[in-house]
């Protein structure tokens, strides 16, 4: 397309594009718009495909001038990014020159006879000359697993395999430990009264004493039989992840349904069976196995967060905001899915993420950060994937997925932007490696 584009460094991370196309390409645009709605357009008194121009000008002259405006803003924008070698993060800002119409509203159409200027604000890849990334000083977490670690596990499987009885003993009272089928009604305590809210009312099962609800909740349940009402008032939290109840008062109308306690299965080698293991020892043994892998995970994880946060305070740079608002966005869905799968209702998990939205914020511009930080580190080291790699990665994933890897090199050979999204991940973890490699590390007893 015939343009002309100058370009304005508005920051490290925004270019500023001007972009003019002339009148005549936007003329031909417009009469080949024009054309096209010619060769299909129905109206009465003629017929398809012999509307004289004029008349359909007066028809659809509007309709086209906007499709075309639109058409000729994305396709002359899309060309400046090309002509100018600029890589474009996230959609511009479009600006074109507001014409007044005669009620006084803007009109951001089409002129025949005149040139279309606009101008489009876009972000860019900042240009990150990354320092000090070798002979990072890190301490690395011990790794051992103890007796007291698998017993613990144990002693959780035991408690997945358990059950819940009820108390028929109609004089019990609720203990600390046992578990209450209960109902609950509550609001928050105003100066006119209480005001009820959504999310804190419903039916639940908890173990009384477990922490699993507001500070002093739990406490009052204890003494109460089944089938006794109470009401009493409780605070929220000053730190409490809803900020409009932080701190406030609490009112609940609790009634207990029922009364359970829960039974562990005995430890034998029966009860391993059921589970899938030969045997007692060879379900400790799974469990240690399974403790050690975890545990490993755990400590390389936290040395790898520890060597980007340093490399992040060691190099400030701007950030793509539309980079940054994407991370976010991909947080807080994987927030919303856990709290969902916990049970939470929709607007509990709404007021959740909006409490949340500050910390997801830094956390995704951290995230952003650092994989920038590494993707310069890579190029500056030529540190990249080959075929190799790529080979021996289908053979883990074919083995941990336990799926043919014939199946899996189809997948990404079909899916092109999976296929990359996996290479942009390996060379992410080989340049963490090398990086490793460089560090000076200071192994904890």
């Amino acid at each position: 397309m015939d343009i002309t584009v100058s370009v304005e460094k508005a920051s490290n991370i925004t270019r500023k594009l001007t972009v003019k196309v002339p009148a005549k390409t936007v003329s031909k645009h417009y009469e080949k718009g024009l054309a096209e709605v010619q060769r299909t357009a129905k109206i009465k008194g003629f017929r398809p495909g012999h509307v004289p121009m004029s008349v359909v000008k007066q028809y659809y002259g509007e309709d086209v001038r906007h499709r075309v405006f639109h058409n000729l803003i994305d396709e002359s924008y899309r060309e400046a990014l090309r002509s100018e070698k600029i890589m474009a993060v996230g959609s511009p800002q479009i600006d074109t020159p507001d014409h007044k119409t005669g009620d006084g509203e803007h009109d951001h159409s089409l002129h025949e006879g005149k040139d279309l200027t606009f101008t489009a604000t876009v972000e860019v890849m900042p240009d990150i000359d990354v320092k000090g990334y070798t002979g990072v000083a890190l301490s690395q977490g011990n790794a051992e697993i103890t007796d007291k670690d698998v017993e613990t596990a144990i002693k959780g499987i035991l408690d997945s395999q358990s059950q819940l009885d009820p108390i028929t003993d109609e004089k019990h009272t609720a203990q600390k430990g046992e578990y209450a089928d209960m109902t609950f009604d509550g609001g928050v305590v105003t100066d006119t009264g209480v005001e009820p809210k959504e999310g804190m009312k419903g039916n639940r099962v908890i173990e009384i004493g477990s922490d699993a609800l507001i500070p002093g909740f739990e406490e009052n349940m204890i003494g109460m039989k089944k089938g006794e009402t109470k009401t009493f008032r409780v605070p929220f939290p000053k730190d409490f992840y809803e900020a409009d109840l932080a701190g406030k008062d609490a009112e609940f109308t609790v009634t207990i349904n029922e009364l359970k306690t829960k039974t562990l299965p005995p430890l034998d080698d029966a009860l391993a069976k059921t589970m899938g293991y030969d045997s007692v020892a060879d379900l400790k043994k799974k469990a240690n196995d399974h403790l050690t892998t975890e545990r490993a995970n755990e400590v390389d994880r936290k040395l790898r967060s520890d060597l980007l946060q340093q490399l992040i305070e060691k190099n400030t740079f701007d950030v793509p905001s539309s980079l940054v608002q994407a991370q976010t966005r991909a947080l807080a869905q994987e927030v919303g899915n856990n709290l969902k799968n916990q049970g939470f209702t929709d607007q509990m998990i709404q007021e959740a993420l909006v409490a949340e939205l500050e910390n997801l914020n830094k956390r995704a511009e951290n995230q952003v950060r650092a994989s920038l930080i590494l993707e310069a580190i890579a190029k500056k080291e030529t540190i990249t994937v080959g075929p190799a790699d790529i080979d021996t990665e289908m053979t883990t994933l074919s083995t941990n997925m336990k799926v043919d890897e014939a199946r899996v090199r189809e997948f990404y050979l079909k899916n092109p932007q999976r296929r990359d999204d996996l290479e942009f991940r390996m060379r992410e973890d080989k340049t963490v490696k090398f990086l490793l490699e460089k560090a000076k590390i200071k192994k904890e007893k």
